[in-house]
């Protein structure tokens, strides 16, 4: 078969098929559109739906925590003053625990002669104290007890000499400085 179409009609049919194809792709891009678009409304109106449902439990929960705004207040108050009484409890010095400690370091042979506690010992200031000792070595066990324990930090002699005092089984004298730290109340 020859075509024997002239060139004229070969080009129109062209461009006629052409046209149904692009009418083709018009119309499949407007379905495509109006699904977007739909998907898009249906979206919408579920969430104003969800929205609508989340506010009215929101409320209907308000109404309900009312009930319990005094039992709330009354939790509230006793954080408060269990916060403010802990407070307090972390403030309190337990001397008895303090001297106990502190006994427990000392070596065999030391004694102490003066030895003030007060709130102002625990503040990391430096004390000073008198300590009384069989021999000059029972004395330096003493300071290296203190200077090894958490308890006591800048431990040093300031004075080490034989006693003249009224304590005969220990004749050695020590004016001894440390600081204090709160763990010696624990």
């Amino acid at each position: 078969m020859i075509n024997l179409l002239p060139d004229e009609k070969k080009n129109e049919i062209k461009a006629a098929h052409t046209n149904v194809l692009l009418v083709r792709y018009i119309i499949i891009i407007m379905f495509a559109t109006a699904f977007i678009l739909g998907a898009m409304y249906v979206t919408k109106s579920v969430l104003a739906m969800t929205k609508t449902s989340s506010e009215e439990v929101i409320a209907s929960n308000d109404l309900k925590a009312d009930v319990y705004a005094p039992t709330k207040a009354q939790v509230d108050s006793l954080s408060a003053s269990l916060v403010q009484s802990k407070i307090l409890l972390d403030q309190d010095i337990s001397y008895s625990k303090a001297l106990i400690n502190i006994a427990q370091l000392m070596p065999p042979g030391t004694i102490f002669g003066k030895l003030t506690l007060n709130p102002a010992s625990f503040n990391n200031t430096p004390m000073s104290a008198k300590v009384y000792a069989k021999t000059s070595a029972d004395a330096v066990a003493l300071r290296k007890s203190f200077e090894g324990s958490p308890m006591f930090s800048a431990v040093s002699f300031q004075t080490i000499a034989e006693s003249g005092s009224d304590l005969s089984d220990y004749p050695v004298s020590v004016d001894m400085t440390f600081t204090l730290n709160k763990a010696v109340t624990q």
